[in-house]
Formats: structure tokens, C-alpha cells, sequence
């Protein structure tokens, strides 16, 4: 079955490698996965296609707005049953989740530094011991295509703080365009 998804912008084929090498031992396993940020549902639709391809596996996706193509494109995936999509602000979601939840959690929702370090913290909770946490954009500029945010900073130093206050719960697994990391304790 040929899947024709519709993506205006691609964002995410250059992070397959990582997500390939950290996440492929969830393939045929029940596994829960939190997607903070899911635009146009390509991360998720990879993640469908790829990943999650256990009966049992199931996402969850938080985002504030949706996109036109979202919902056809995860239909697309002939496994839509398997996405959870919760509309609203992340810091409102997230503690409607059970702690130690999700066996892997992307954040790649607002970029402002003080909502990152809200998700990751929020987010730690909800990830199971051994679990995976992966954090997208830690080099991108908040003038990134003109745009401006509110704060004037980015993901950086927050996703910094977070792996300097909690270095002793985690394992860094990557740490380039995109960081990664493993916890290891409550």
C-alpha cells in the first residue's frame, strides 16, 4: 500500500538516523510514545510506519493548533486507532498523564526556552526507568525564518539546564541538532 502524505515543510527526514538508532528496539513491542509538538504529523507517521508496529504500541500527541493535513495523514497510516491527540497547551496535558507513562517522549512543541524546560521537567515524570527522551531543535535560532519569539531564546538553554539539574537521573545518548537521553532513576 503506497501512503501519500502531505507535508508542507520536512523537518524530520534528517533526524531518521537518530530516531532509527534509539528507538529501534520498540519495533513489534507494546510500547507508549508522547510526542510534544506534532504539526503536520510527520514524526508521527514515521514513527506509525516504522516504530510502532506492534498491535498494542499507541501514541500520544499534544499540540496547541491543528493542521489542515494532520488528521488525513495520520488516517493515512491505515493505524490511526493507535494515536491519542490531545489539543492544548503541553503544561496542562502532561499532568493528565500517569507517571512513568511513556516508554519514549519527543519534545518538539513550543520553542521558547521557558516552555522547553516546562516540558522536559513535566515530561521526566511521565517517562518509565530505561525510558527515552529526545529534544528537537537544541541549536535552532529563534530568527529562524524571520521568525521572533516571545522571549527572544530558544530551546538551548533550557534543554542545558534540564541535562545540568537532572545529569545524575540521565544518560546522554546524543547530543547534536537534536539531544537525546535515557533515564536512569527516578
Amino acid at each position: 500500500m503506497v501512503k501519500k502524505y502531505t507535508f508542507k515543510y520536512d523537518w524530520f527526514i534528517g533526524n531518521i538516523s537518530v530516531f532509527e538508532k534509539y528507538l529501534s528496539a520498540y519495533i513489534e513491542k507494546p510500547c507508549h510514545f508522547l510526542e510534544i509538538g506534532t504539526y503536520e504529523g510527520r514524526s508521527t507517521t514515521w514513527l506509525l510506519d516504522n516504530i510502532l508496529t506492534h498491535t498494542n504500541a499507541h501514541i500520544d500527541c499534544i499540540d496547541m493548533w491543528i493542521q489542515d493535513v494532520l488528521f488525513d495523514n495520520l488516517d493515512k497510516t491505515g493505524v490511526r486507532n493507535k494515536v491519542t491527540f490531545h489539543q492544548g497547551s503541553s503544561t496542562k496535558v502532561l499532568k493528565t498523564f500517569e507517571f512513568e507513562e511513556f516508554d519514549f517522549i519527543y519534545i518538539d512543541g513550543c520553542h521558547n526556552a521557558i516552555n522547553v524546560l516546562e516540558d522536559a521537567v513535566l515530561s521526566f515524570r511521565l517517562l518509565r526507568n530505561n525510558g527515552i527522551m529526545a529534544f528537537d531543535d537544541y541549536l535552532w535560532n529563534s530568527q529562524y525564518n524571520g521568525e521572533e519569539y516571545s522571549d527572544g531564546t530558544n530551546p538551548k538553554p533550557a534543554i542545558d539546564a534540564f541535562l545540568s539539574i537532572y545529569g545524575h537521573k540521565i544518560k546522554l545518548l546524543y547530543k547534536e541538532y537534536q539531544v537525546w537521553i535515557q533515564k536512569v532513576s527516578n
